[in-house]
């Protein structure tokens, strides 16, 4: 009977044993150390597909994180909801993060998503053919031109624009803001407004899918003035506040981004990475996002440079959305993240 117990206990002891050593299991133990993160997204287009393949691509997963997405509409709110906390990180707009610390606000850019703007002005097909040629940037005044939040990328951008052929953003067009670029199609459709400024796919769900609109400016493709073309259009942008006390996140986050950018790059992803954003981005239709992302797919890259730096406060100076002096290079990026950029290899 005394043996009977004393090896019924050793049994126990063993099974108890076995449980530990497997709750230490690589496994059970990354799935313990999940860390809960959100990342905001500033428009709820193409421009956050960085941070939708690495979240739906088990990237984050792989850096032992879980990651939740937020939208909202426009960049300034996003950064708002950084300074304030409710998001770790943001893909926005790289002029955003100028503005921000040119108003002493904590934000920082750690990584690059896309260099050049993607995007166009886009005109509904009836106001073209009141003007009865092809369209110059010369027909924008006059026009009620649809962006997103004042103040934000597509405000400033027009108004950039604008100002580059001679025409006064204030008094000779309307800019009307409208937070969605679904809700800027819809306003054409109603009359509301003559012209957008979009970000991909939205020019091409406007122009190829419905046919209802038309290209004034296709900046994509490289029309329009150079500045942007490689002024480091939408960024990885967290706090120095955050970094002190999350560096490791923060190059966990960087990293999975990079593989990210990785996989949009290679042309082996292309029907996948469309079926994904299709899914997340209304159902627009597989087709129509291989299109737009074959359009982009040169402007995706993690590295941040000083030129990028020098155009996008030119677009901001030239459209008096900031007055001098502006902020420098290492006030505005950490270039400590740079090993994990050059990672990045395209195909």
């Amino acid at each position: 009977m005394r043996i009977y117990t004393r090896l019924e206990q050793i049994s126990k002891w063993i099974a108890v044993g076995a449980v530990g050593v497997a709750a230490m299991m690589p496994g059970a133990l990354y799935a313990q150390q999940r860390q809960d993160l959100h990342i905001g997204v500033s428009n709820r287009s193409l421009l956050g597909l960085p941070i939708l393949i690495a979240k739906e691509k088990g990237f984050f997963e792989q850096e032992g994180l879980n990651v939740t997405i937020d939208y909202f509409a426009g960049g300034v709110p996003a950064t708002t909801a950084l300074i304030g906390g409710s998001v770790q990180f943001i893909d926005a707009a790289f002029d955003n993060s100028v503005k921000a610390v040119k108003k002493g606000q904590d934000v920082v850019n750690i990584a690059n998503l896309q260099t050049d703007f993607a995007g166009a002005i886009i005109v509904r097909n009836e106001v073209a053919e009141k003007v009865g040629r092809k369209l110059t940037t010369q027909d924008l005044k006059g026009l009620r031109v649809g962006t997103l939040a004042r103040g934000g990328f597509a405000d400033v951008s027009t108004r950039y624009i604008a100002a580059d052929i001679g025409v006064d953003p204030e008094q000779d067009m309307e800019l009307v803001p409208i937070r969605g670029a679904d809700r800027q199609l819809a306003a054409g459709e109603a009359n509301q407004i003559d012209a957008a400024f979009v970000m991909e796919p939205w020019n091409v769900i406007a122009v190829d899918e419905l046919k209802k609109w038309q290209y004034l400016v296709d900046l994509t493709r490289g029309e329009g003035p150079d500045v942007f073309q490689g002024l480091g259009y939408t960024t990885l942008q967290t706090t120095r506040r955050y970094l002190e006390s999350n560096r490791e996140t923060a190059e966990k986050v960087v990293k999975a981004v990079v593989s990210s950018l990785q996989y949009i790059t290679d042309p082996a992803s292309l029907d996948d990475v469309a079926e994904i954003a299709n899914a997340e981005y209304g159902n627009p239709g597989v087709p129509v996002l291989k299109k737009s992302l074959q359009r982009q797919i040169h402007s995706f890259d993690p590295h941040i440079s000083q030129s990028a730096l020098d155009k996008t406060t030119h677009l901001l100076l030239q459209s008096q959305s900031i007055s001098e002096p502006v902020p420098g290079f290492a006030e505005l990026v950490d270039t400590s993240f740079k090993p994990f950029w050059d990672a990045f290899r395209r195909p």
